[in-house]
């Protein structure tokens, strides 16, 4: 089998080709593009830009994947919010090129969608079939990168993620000096790992920060994604952690598991919560909890629990601080 990842020096990415290379006897080619990993890949890569159709094209040639999973991402989501059409030729006119290359090659498409796709109406925790209600111009364009995927690929998979949390394995820093605090769950506990392991106080914010979510370590999100890549599954699935926290208790969760002072993570009084500092920020989503029981079962195998991914997330970091951190 023939794997190609884009997005390869991303969070997602590069733990789904360091899982790939260490456990799964599979050809990998990653897609390149602006960045370049902290140290040369001993795998196939080739060049790919999502902004020109033909560069996709090309590269879906000269790859010949037997399958596909669409890692790469936006890496500045607020700019999503004030140029709109940067945003279309990026997450919709690249996916729809390369949803039409994937077709003509008879190659299945493992598309990474959002939790964010909701998150404006209904009820949370969302079902992998509730109607899309997204609350910014990012959950927008997942939207319709879905409905492009389904109406394009005969081959495919939708796979919606929560926040991530881990170690980008081909960037040169780490990702450990997450110094400023994300809207969303995405990386958090890289950023309190960075403020506790400093004596730093963490106060969580109770408004305008996306407060409840399932997520995920991102070596047990590359080893399902590789599942639903490499085995019989089609459709969409939930891929998240079992555990659903809110931005206060993962902050005391991080704590834990490395030991911190507890006494430093604390809710922020109404007077802390100064609106300017989101100001020109997308909004996010309050509640974006998935349910995730059916694709559980589809997928047959238990979904992880945080403190054990963050239990997972130490030892990597005391890896790096030791030096002995092996990226691939």
């Amino acid at each position: 089998m023939r794997l190609l990842v884009t997005g390869g020096t991303g969070l997602v990415g590069s733990n789904i080709l360091r899982a790939a290379r260490e456990r799964y006897p599979i050809e990998i080619i990653a897609s390149v593009f602006s960045r370049t990993p902290a140290q040369p890949w001993d795998f196939q890569t080739i060049q790919m830009d999502l902004e020109d159709k033909d560069s996709i094209t090309r590269a879906i040639e000269e790859a010949r994947p037997d399958v596909v999973i669409h890692c790469a991402a936006v890496r500045d989501e607020d700019r999503l919010e004030v140029d709109h059409p940067w945003g279309w030729r990026l997450m919709v006119a690249g996916t729809e090129a390369l949803a039409r290359a994937c077709q003509r090659r008879r190659a299945k498409l493992v598309f990474i969608s959002s939790c964010w796709t909701f998150g404006n109406r209904g009820e949370p925790p969302y079902a992998e079939d509730s109607p899309s209600c997204p609350v910014n111009y990012f959950g927008l364009l997942k939207t319709v990168g879905e409905t492009l995927v389904r109406s394009l690929c005969d081959n495919f998979a939708i796979t919606r993620l929560p926040g991530v949390q881990g170690i980008n394995w081909s960037a040169t820093e780490f990702n450990l000096d997450q110094s400023e605090e994300g809207i969303g769950f995405g990386s958090l506990a890289n950023h309190f790992y960075y403020r506790l392991s400093r004596g730093l106080p963490v106060v969580v914010w109770g408004e305008y920060f996306n407060q409840l979510d399932n997520p995920i370590e991102a070596t047990d999100l590359a080893d399902m994604l590789l599942a639903i890549a490499t085995q019989d599954h089609h459709g969409v699935f939930h891929v998240c952690g079992r555990d659903s926290v809110t931005r206060l208790e993962m902050a005391q969760l991080v704590a834990d598991a490395f030991g911190f002072d507890r006494s430093l993570v604390r809710a922020a009084t109404p007077g802390e919560i100064d609106p300017r500092r989101v100001a020109g920020k997308l909004t996010s989503p309050q509640d974006s909890r998935l349910q995730f029981a059916r694709s559980e079962a589809q997928l047959e195998r238990p979904y992880p629990q945080i403190r054990d991914g963050l239990s997972r997330f130490r030892s990597y970091v005391e890896q790096i601080e030791r030096g002995s951190a092996k990226r691939f």
